[in-house]
């Protein structure tokens, strides 16, 4: 059966590299001819020959390719919420640090920084106080009523 099917595909395949081109011409008696070779001496023309439809019917055309919708508007709407998803979750995190900050100086009344000469300094209650003042002030400019 095997070999039946690879006979059969082989010579599908064959018959459509045999075809030739076709020559038309008329002979001295005025009568139309047809063959693979154009006649010597005469005049002629050739033929386009069209191979036979396959088994079962015509071949169907495609269908058209869909139109491509024009993307930009969807692509400029996609970056801008991008970018601010983007800026939400920049802003998060610099609220976080700010909460973190004022957790801080709330919960340490002994607070140490490092000045500009890389000396360890202890910061005072007033100065203390406020950064506790400058941070909410912060936070809330930044943040506003964020959780």
């Amino acid at each position: 059966m095997q070999r039946l099917l690879m006979a059969l595909t082989l010579g599908l395949l064959a018959s459509n590299t045999m075809a030739q081109q076709m020559y038309q011409w008329q002979d001295e008696r005025g009568v139309t001819q047809y063959g693979q070779l154009p006649p010597a001496g005469s005049t002629y023309q050739q033929i386009r020959v069209q191979p036979s439809p396959p088994p079962g019917g015509q071949l169907r055309a495609p269908p058209p390719l869909p139109l491509k919708a024009d993307t930009r508007a969807a692509d400029a709407a996609a970056e801008q919420r991008r970018q601010e998803r983007a800026r939400a979750e920049q802003l998060a995190a610099t609220c976080e640090k700010l909460r973190t900050n004022l957790d801080t100086l709330r919960d340490n009344p002994r607070l140490r920084r490092t000045n500009d000469a890389g000396e360890v300094e202890r910061i005072g209650e007033d100065e203390r106080q406020r950064l506790i003042s400058q941070t909410q002030d912060n936070l809330q400019a930044t943040c506003g009523n964020q959780p």
